[in-house]
């Protein structure tokens, strides 16, 4: 794949840096927990290669539902929901949909910096008619500094057929 919507990724890391900050001095009167909630519609579009060689051209949006917490004592989850309503066809007009629902947690002591987030998804690519269905995996790698900025962020894209 060569091309992927960057705002989805740009959630997660944000989410992932508000709750690594909650980390920070713990020095105040009172603590409290940091929460962070996001509900919204994030367009995605990407090209990969059918198992016939062919370029397929797959977009559409997903809504992403995502809620982070962490704590003064320094621990944090981040929770994420997505469902994606994709489509997209090959060069010789093969049409492909996509219909998924990734659900995702991640729990950690946040007092260890830099924290490395590590999000591994699939998504499976459904061909119309006789074609091979493809399997996508999606591999997000986000790093963050002590001070809860964003300091790497990688994708890894891998396709599998599927018959």
């Amino acid at each position: 794949m060569r091309r992927t919507s960057g705002r989805l990724l740009l959630l997660v890391a944000i989410a992932a840096a508000l709750v690594f900050q909650a980390a920070g001095p713990r020095a105040s009167a009172a603590p409290q927990a940091v929460t962070f909630t996001d509900n919204t519609t994030v367009p995605i579009d990407f090209i990969t290669t059918a198992c016939t060689g062919e370029t397929v051209i797959i977009s559409g949006e997903s809504h992403v539902l995502m809620h982070a917490t962490g704590t003064p004592g320094g621990h944090g989850i981040v929770k994420l929901h997505i469902n994606f309503q994709l489509s997209g066809d090959s060069a010789s007009g093969t049409h492909y949909t996509v219909n998924e629902t990734v659900n995702g947690t991640e729990t950690r002591d946040l007092d260890t910096a830099p924290a490395t987030f590590i999000s591994i998804s699939h998504l499976n690519a459904i061909s119309a008619g006789g074609g091979d269905n493809l399997r996508v995996r999606t591999t997000i790698h986000t790093t963050v500094n002590a001070n809860g900025e964003i300091t790497s962020t990688s994708f890894e894209f891998t396709t599998e057929c599927n018959g």
